[in-house]
């Protein structure tokens, strides 16, 4: 007798957002050894224009439907270290770069997303049943 694999989720779940390569290890990490299943969505995309993760609102953590609530338990038991806030000249430093070269600053932080309950819909337009 062969055992079936788990049937795979339609549609993913968002369950946290993350803006830095680091900070998305580390959610990665906690996830994986709860023993979610998570695909990181916009992280190929992160690790060649980090500097577009603003605009992009961040990398998605995507868990299946059916351990969106472990994995919102595994993240909620995160604490952050929080970071020293920069000084005046890192400030200045920042202001001038987006104004002269068009740079955004570089975004950072660790956000956990409500799961959103959605409809399934089909990919393909229904034909109409032929007539008999």
């Amino acid at each position: 007798m062969t055992l079936l694999p788990e049937p795979i989720d339609p549609v993913p779940v968002t369950v946290a957002c993350v803006h830095g390569i680091g900070e998305c290890a580390v959610a990665l990490s906690m996830l994986e050894a709860a023993g979610v299943s998570v695909v990181v969505h916009t992280g190929p995309f992160a690790s060649l224009f980090l500097q577009m993760m603003t605009a992009l609102g961040g990398m998605r953590l995507q868990v299946p439907a059916h351990q969106a609530e472990l994995a919102i338990d595994v993240l909620a038991a995160f604490e952050p270290v929080p970071k020293a806030r920069p000084g005046f000249f890192a400030i200045l430093g920042i202001i001038l770069l987006f104004v002269f070269f068009h740079v955004p600053p570089p975004d950072s932080g660790f956000f956990a997303a409500r799961p959103v309950a959605r409809a399934g819909r089909a990919s393909y337009p229904l034909m109409p049943a032929p007539n008999s």
